[in-house]
């Protein structure tokens, strides 16, 4: 089983994902701002995500279950930037179209189990000035993303019924368990992309 933890910065995602998977972890680790254009840009992120992807592959064949500190298909942080009005479409739909090569080829899923919470901006600015391990780069930007973030993954859920948890949940893994969709569903891609790419329009038109 492969399982993604999710959540604005400062939402405790890692907190959690290291106290009950530390052993088959899979950890956030953001790559340098990719140069060159969009497109470019877009393949270096896929590629990432991909290798990431393989390191959960790897983790599940030994310890049967493999737990990512974020999603290695992180579409959603561009599609959220694009919402907020603080990244373009045009970055959006370079990423779409690499990710999707990428799950055409196998190198990148859908995760088996989503684990997503996303606490009130005011709870995260409190975490964040609770935790002084960590400098939390851009937390201003990023505390604005967790309402894109909760309709990202309510996409998901519609489109793969049961696959989001709407919480950490507090006895760990042991609750959990694994789907039995494919996780290289192009179908459910494309039809998750196309309702990200409706959605943004409606909250646009809605607050030109």
């Amino acid at each position: 089983m492969i399982v993604v933890v999710e959540g604005p910065s400062a939402s405790g995602k890692t907190t959690w994902s290291e106290a009950h998977g530390a052993d088959h972890l899979v950890p956030e680790i953001r790559p340098t701002d990719p140069p060159g254009d969009e497109a470019t840009a877009a393949r270096l992120w896929a590629a990432f995500g991909a290798d990431r992807w393989r390191q959960a592959l790897e983790l599940e064949l030994t310890h049967g279950i493999a737990v990512c500190d974020s999603d290695p298909l992180k579409l959603h942080y561009a599609w959220s930037l694009w919402r907020i009005g603080a990244g373009t479409e045009a970055d959006f739909r370079h990423q779409a179209a690499a990710y999707r090569e990428t799950m055409v080829s196998a190198r990148i899923g859908f995760a088996d189990c989503y684990v997503v919470e996303v606490p009130a901006p005011s709870e995260l600015a409190s975490r964040r000035a609770a935790d002084t391990t960590r400098k939390r780069r851009n937390f201003a930007l990023h505390s604005r993303l967790g309402a894109p973030l909760r309709e990202w993954y309510a996409l998901i859920d519609r489109l793969r019924p049961g696959s989001v948890r709407w919480e950490f949940p507090p006895d760990g893994l042991a609750s959990l368990a694994a789907g039995t969709r494919s996780r290289y569903d192009t179908d459910a891609f494309d039809a998750l992309v196309r309702a990200a790419n409706l959605a943004a329009s409606a909250a646009f038109a809605a607050n030109p």
